[in-house]
C-alpha cells in the first residue's frame, strides 16, 4: 500500500531524473527524443494517477511544478539553439505578447486570491501538447504554419485564463473553460 501512495510522486521524480539525463544528450538525437517523450508522458500521467488513486497532496503538486520547470528549462536550453533559426522573425513579438497576457492572468489571480494560480483549462492543456509536439513536427511540417497555429492556440489560452481569473469569484484551478464561470 505504501508504494501506491507514492506512485504519482515517483513518476514525477522520474521526470526530474529523465530531464537531468536529457541535459547531457545531443538535441534531436534518438536519446534526446526518448527522454523528451518519457518526460512528456510522465507529465501527462502523474496528476491523473494521483487523482484516480486519491493520493493528491500539496507536496505532490509542488513536486510536479518543480519537475515541470526543470523539464521546460532543460528542453529550452537544448532546443532553442537548434530550433531558433527555423522560426519566422515575427515569432518573438508574438511570444512576448502572449507572455504579457499570460503574466497579466497570473497577476490578476495573485491579486484576487493571494497566491500564484495556474489554471488547468482545456485550452492550456492543448497549448502544452502542441508546444510539446514542436520538436517532433518541425522537421515534417512547415515551421511557419506550426508557428501560426501554436501562437493562435497559446494566445487563445492566455486570453481565456486572463478572462477566467477576472471573472472567477472562488478559486478553482480545475476550471476547464471560460464557459464554466
Amino acid at each position: 500500500m505504501i508504494c501506491i501512495k507514492y506512485l504519482a510522486n515517483g513518476i514525477t521524480i522520474s521526470r526530474i531524473i529523465s530531464s537531468a539525463f536529457m541535459f547531457f544528450t545531443e538535441p534531436l538525437s534518438l536519446e534526446f527524443y526518448f527522454l523528451y517523450t518519457f518526460s512528456g508522458i510522465t507529465d501527462m500521467v502523474d496528476g491523473t494517477i494521483a487523482r484516480k488513486m486519491h493520493t493528491e497532496s500539496k507536496a505532490g503538486a509542488v513536486l510536479d511544478s518543480v519537475a515541470d520547470l526543470i523539464f521546460l528549462l532543460v528542453a529550452f536550453i537544448k532546443l532553442f539553439p537548434t530550433l531558433s533559426h527555423a522560426f519566422p522573425p515575427w515569432i518573438l513579438s508574438a511570444v512576448i505578447l502572449i507572455g504579457v497576457v499570460r503574466l497579466s492572468a497570473y497577476a490578476v489571480g495573485a491579486l484576487k486570491f493571494h497566491k500564484f494560480i495556474a489554471l488547468h483549462t482545456i485550452a492550456n492543456k492543448i497549448t502544452g501538447f502542441v508546444l510539446f509536439c514542436v520538436p517532433f513536427i518541425f522537421l515534417r511540417i512547415d515551421i511557419h504554419l506550426v508557428s501560426i497555429i501554436l501562437c493562435i492556440i497559446a494566445g487563445i489560452s492566455a486570453v481565456e485564463e486572463l478572462l477566467i481569473n477576472i471573472k472567477m469569484v472562488q478559486y478553482n484551478p480545475d476550471v476547464r473553460s471560460i464557459f464554466e464561470i
